[in-house]
Parts: structure tokens; C-alpha cells; sequence
């Protein structure tokens, strides 16, 4: 077997998230040598970077003090032009100057006190969705990494893209089953709380799904004490505390989840959202269709929109006209009418802060999406 197959292999097995790190720099280095290593995975931008592995002189090493950092902002790069491109390897002098590379979060804080000089990044998309990144470096006695590197990892790339895949997938069955096996039960809307960083690390709700940005991080302060409260009170045998209005509903239920390897072996809480608010125009809609409503709730016209979710107009004009069919909406002024409810006003100022821009389509009649 030669190195090549032995790499890819290391990276389509399946095990804990932190594993498949490890595995997926040690498969990268066994095809091109390097003293340094990294791995950011998740498809969150937001929580992607404190998702970290690093190899140091054969040492694994985590990121402390990443939380609330992005990864496209610790790496420098826009996400939806990486994803666009066919290429997934590249070495660290066509992404940035050298100047500005040490500037950014990640080389500033880790690889520049550490002496390395030179990387190569791997980044891991396939149709459109970004798996997170991985990269090798080397320190400047090491010498640079060339052509000939890049092509390998190029070759590893699609294995490593497939393991991410099965590796999700994989991850999202073990936490569900880990708070399933603490609450007893899956319904309404569930979290996961580390009760140490005092993060959200998972969520879930299977009737609607869950945009993170939108429905998770406005609320997480809430849900994070919420769960130590009734945690403490638990333990002083105290009723349970009257639980913080949220905008999916009521806790109904709060258990321990401590040790499991899926969430890291961290102190967790598993929490438990059943709704109580009356059903609004946005239920029923896809996270998809939930998106493109706020944005034209807001006061956005159909080109502001397809430019701001990454879509192309035409695939705006198909999610309106769904719109239109399952509000029983006649024009895009009746759209709107029947998705503003109190409710939803408040959603919308809240998650998407944005304020309808100078051409907006309700300004100025433009109903070109009918």
C-alpha cells in the first residue's frame, strides 16, 4: 500500500470528532512531511475555529481562547468565494501576502510564536457547504512547501471531504442519541450547553431546523443559565426556577450529560424547548424559505436578496412564488402582510438587523418576483 491509499484511508473511518482531526493531519503529513499541523471542522462559521486540533512538534494542541472568533476571520477569507472555486488546495503565498498573513488571528496568536513560516491550506467544500479547513506548516529551515505538495494534498482532498461528510452525519446520531439517553425524549427544540466554556455546543429542532446565527446565539446566554439554575436548584432540592421566556417556547426539562466522548468529555447540560406561541405565518416554512421571508419582511427587493443569500435571482423568483403558494399570497405587498405578525417583527429586528435599503421593492412598487 502505498502513502497516498494510506492516507485516505485514515480519513474515511469513523470515530469521535477530535479523532477525525488528528486523523485527518496525520493522514496530510503522511503524504507531504511537516512539523506543524491544524484542523478547524464544522460548518458553522461561527463556532468552527474553537472546533480546533493543532499538531506542534508532535505535540496535539488545542486553540484556548477561540471562542467567538469565526474561521474566515481568523483565516482571512470569504467563505462563499472558497466554495465556488474547484480547487481545495492552495499554499499560503497565493492566499496572502506574507505581511498581511501574519496579521490574521490564527498565524498571529499560534503559528507565528511558534516559528512557522510556511503553510499549506487545504480547504474542505464539496457542493457548496464548507466543512472547515486543514493545513500543514513548516518552519523556514524546513523549507517552503511547492507545486509538488499542493497536487498531493489535491489528491487526498476529495477522501478528506467524504470523511467530513460521513464524519457530520456520524456526529449528529451520536448527539442526538447522548440527549436523547439524558431527557428522555427528542421533541421541541434541544440543547446542549458545556457547562464549563458556558457555550451551546449542539442544537436541534427536527419540525423546523436551525439557523445558528439566527436561532441559537441570541438566545444562548438564556439557555445557559437557565440550565445552570435548574441544575443548582436540582441539587438543593428547590422547585424548579420560573424558566425565561424564549422566542421557540418554554424549558420544559434540563438533565446532566457529563463524560460523553461526543461532546468532548465536557461538563454538559441537555435542554429542552417545547413551543408555546400561537403558530405564525413562518411556520411550516423551510430554513430556506424562513431566510428569504425576513429578508423580504425587512424591505429587500428580489436582487438585494439573491445577492445577500448567495443565490441566483432566478432561484429567489422560485422561493417566492412558494412563498406566495403556501401564504396564499396574491403580490409581494400581500406577502408581506401575511408574514408581518408581532412575532415576526420582532424576529426579524432582532436576527437580521437590517433596515430596508434606498431601493427596496416596497419603496418603490416593484413587484418583479410575482
Amino acid at each position: 500500500m502505498d502513502k497516498l491509499q494510506s492516507a485516505q484511508l485514515q480519513v474515511v473511518l469513523l470515530g469521535t470528532t477530535s479523532s477525525f482531526r488528528r486523523r485527518v493531519i496525520a493522514a496530510m503529513r503522511e503524504i507531504v512531511p511537516a512539523s506543524g499541523g491544524f484542523c478547524f471542522f464544522g460548518t458553522e462559521d461561527a463556532r468552527a475555529y474553537g472546533e480546533a486540533t493543532r499538531l506542534v512538534d508532535g505535540v496535539v494542541k488545542s486553540c484556548p481562547g477561540a471562542d467567538g472568533v469565526r474561521l474566515s476571520s481568523a483565516f482571512g477569507f470569504a467563505p462563499k468565494s472558497v466554495v465556488t472555486s474547484p480547487r481545495r488546495a492552495y499554499l499560503s503565498a497565493e492566499l496572502w501576502p506574507e505581511t498581511e498573513r501574519v496579521k490574521l488571528p490564527y498565524f498571529h496568536d499560534w503559528s507565528a510564536p511558534e516559528g512557522y513560516a510556511h503553510a499549506l491550506v487545504l480547504f474542505l467544500h464539496e457542493g457548496g457547504v464548507l466543512f472547515g479547513l486543514a493545513g500543514l506548516e513548516r518552519r523556514p529551515t524546513d523549507g517552503p512547501f511547492g507545486e509538488s505538495d499542493k497536487r498531493e494534498i489535491e489528491e487526498l482532498a476529495p477522501f478528506v471531504v467524504a470523511g467530513a461528510r460521513a464524519q457530520l452525519q456520524y456526529d449528529e446520531l451520536s448527539r442526538e442519541a447522548a440527549a436523547l439517553r439524558a431527557l428522555g425524549k427528542i421533541s421541541g427544540v434541544v440543547y446542549v450547553v458545556d457547562r464549563d466554556r458556558k457555550r451551546i455546543v449542539w442544537a436541534a429542532d427536527r419540525d423546523r431546523g436551525l439557523e445558528w446565527d439566527e436561532d441559537v446565539l441570541p438566545i444562548e446566554a438564556q439557555i445557559v443559565d437557565a440550565a445552570e439554575q435548574s441544575l443548582a436548584a436540582r441539587a438543593r432540592k428547590d422547585a424548579f426556577p420560573t424558566p425565561p421566556r424564549l422566542p421557540s417556547g418554554t424549558i420544559v426539562s434540563v438533565a446532566r450529560i457529563d463524560g460523553d466522548p461526543v461532546f468532548g468529555g465536557a461538563r454538559c447540560a441537555a435542554v429542552r424547548v417545547e413551543g408555546t406561541q400561537r403558530p405564525t405565518a413562518m411556520e411550516g416554512l423551510s430554513k430556506r424559505e424562513r431566510a428569504i421571508a425576513r429578508l423580504l419582511v425587512a424591505g429587500y427587493s428580489g436582487v438585494n436578496v439573491a445577492a445577500i443569500s448567495g443565490l441566483s435571482e432566478n432561484t429567489v423568483r422560485t422561493y417566492v412564488r412558494r412563498l406566495y403558494t403556501k401564504l396564499g399570497a396574491n403580490n409581494r405587498a400581500d406577502l408581506v402582510r401575511k408574514l408581518v405578525t408581532p412575532e415576526d417583527v420582532a424576529s426579524t429586528k432582532s436576527s437580521a438587523q437590517i433596515a430596508p435599503p434606498p431601493d427596496s421593492s416596497l419603496v418603490h412598487g416593484d413587484d418583479t418576483l410575482d
